[in-house]
């Protein structure tokens, strides 16, 4: 029977945006994946179906081979949009002869402008691959205003580990030696004290206050607000005045107009954001943020310790989901996991959600160890049920993002037995009775930690060993002079959060 191309390839290639490290995964089906063989499928009956279930098995070549032979049922433009489907995972292996095999095949008037932009993409993922981020930096497709957002996203993401180096190499040509400070007396805050991000800043602020009377009392504090006057005069007066470290800004554009100027920065900078497609990492920037990645990295790790070597995945069909589902996938198979579904579900509450749960559990026939489960609060509150009924044996794990900073124990009884990744200050505030005293209270304990990050930066800013026990995390200051973070586990019980163990 003829297929017809019913938005199986488009829609989840234009939702999936799994983003590993080092690769960029193609399209994870949401439908149930059928048995396999294990062979590549033949050009007469291949299918997206048998192509998207190899990959889901980890079977990359041959879900390239199959994805290739599909695209021959297609008619122009989708058969060229398949193609370049098997050349990316090809890519992604850094199968040279065969990515470039399945690009010969596509025309050049068959291009349109979204496969054009994917095409270049697919050729910097293989410069990558191939320790050639300087020639992965210039093949990418320069304008991304008018691609999907799910593209959009993964060029950005090689366009950052290009940056980077390539394969994670130590030697990142474009960041400077790190500045690190003789010592810390004098703290500037750059930060919003109005408009949409004007309360944020203000608790932000509240927490590097708090942390200065509590352990850096000999330390002066000023505040800057980033919106009088823009983030470049601010930074030049805080310095001015003699900060010998300014922490902030909180959003991008403020940080990027910064960057703008390397030459400005004489004195370190602790950003409480991330902003990786800078060509130039000066050697004042430190980041530092509460980054979703880390947490999922951190369950796959942890998980992937204990034992359990098979997982499904849920996430929601939104860019959050894909970054979060594709951390957690790449720090999986690196510890020698195995990702056996992806579910992507409705990202906005649906009755969907027990079809979702229902393809998960069936496509995996048992085999699951685990669930990871990348959800807001009422997305976990509405999916945890539905799992423990069909599969009460499946531990699930999360992360921080399924609790909303509030206690609800009526609401969040639906979350017992999660087990998820939570910052030391929200457990100390629930013991002690303080948590719903903040509006913020992650952004509080994010300000408090730039505090304690700025007043330790002398000793652990050019030391990636070095490690500080922090109210976000056991702190540490990574290669990059990106902060990286180890969360507490936590659980449900009654419907409150108390960390695992205590």
């Amino acid at each position: 029977m003829q297929p017809r191309f019913h938005q199986s390839i488009l829609k989840y290639c234009a939702l999936s945006l799994i983003v590993v490290p080092l690769l960029l995964q193609g399209c994870s089906p949401t439908t149930s994946i059928p048995d396999t063989d294990g062979s590549a499928a033949t050009q007469g009956n291949a299918s997206v179906e048998q192509a998207n279930a190899f990959f889901n098995q980890g079977k990359k070549r041959e879900a390239a081979q199959t994805y290739y032979a599909a695209a021959a049922r297609y008619p122009t433009p989708q058969r060229e949009r398949i193609i370049l489907q098997a050349a990316e995972i090809a890519a992604s292996i850094g199968d040279a002869q065969l990515t470039n095999s399945y690009l010969a095949q596509i025309p050049a008037s068959a291009l349109d402008g979204e496969n054009r932009a994917r095409q270049a993409y697919v050729k910097a993922l293989l410069a990558l691959q191939q320790n050639n981020p300087d020639l992965a930096l210039r093949t990418l497709p320069t304008n991304l205003d008018n691609i999907s957002p799910a593209l959009r996203e993964k060029v950005k993401h090689i366009q950052q580990r290009a940056q980077a180096g390539g394969k994670g190499s130590a030697a990142v040509q474009s960041v400077q030696r790190a500045m690190v400070p003789s010592s810390v007396n004098h703290v500037a805050a750059l930060l919003p004290q109005s408009g949409a991000l004007g309360s944020v800043g203000q608790e932000i602020y509240r927490g590097i206050e708090t942390a200065r009377n509590s352990i850096a009392s000999d330390t002066s504090v000023k505040l800057y607000d980033v919106n009088a006057g823009g983030a470049v005069a601010q930074y030049q007066k805080a310095v001015a005045e003699g900060a010998d470290i300014v922490v902030g800004p909180l959003d991008k554009e403020s940080l990027a107009q910064l960057l703008a100027q390397p030459q400005i920065l004489s004195k370190p900078l602790l950003s409480l954001n991330y902003l990786t497609n800078s060509r130039n990492i000066p050697g004042a920037l430190y980041q530092f943020g509460l980054l979703p990645e880390d947490e999922a990295r951190q369950v796959a790790e942890t998980t992937a310790a204990q034992g359990l070597r098979t997982a499904i995945v849920m996430a929601p069909a939104s860019s959050w989901g894909n970054r979060i589902a594709g951390a957690f996938r790449s720090a999986y198979q690196a510890k020698g996991g195995q990702v056996v579904n992806i579910q992507q579900y409705p990202d906005a509450a649906s009755n969907a959600y027990i079809q979702n749960v229902q393809n998960a559990l069936t496509a995996t026939q048992g085999r699951a160890s685990m669930v990871f489960l990348a959800a807001s609060p009422s997305q976990a509150r509405l999916m945890r049920p539905l799992l423990a009924a069909q599969a009460p044996s499946l531990p699930i794990y999360a992360t921080s993002h399924i609790f909303s900073g509030r206690t609800d124990p009526g609401k969040d009884a639906d979350l017992d037995g999660i087990r998820y990744t939570e910052i030391p200050w929200v457990i100390e505030s629930l013991q002690n009775g303080s948590l719903n005293n903040s509006t913020f209270p992650r952004m509080f304990a994010l300000g408090m930690d730039a505090l304690l990050i700025a007043k330790n930066l002398p000793s652990i800013g050019g030391n990636p060993n070095a490690q500080v026990n922090g109210k976000t995390g056991n702190i540490r200051v990574a290669g990059n002079r990106q902060i990286q973070r180890t969360l507490l586990f936590a659980t449900f019980a009654n419907g409150v959060p108390q960390a695992i163990g205590q």
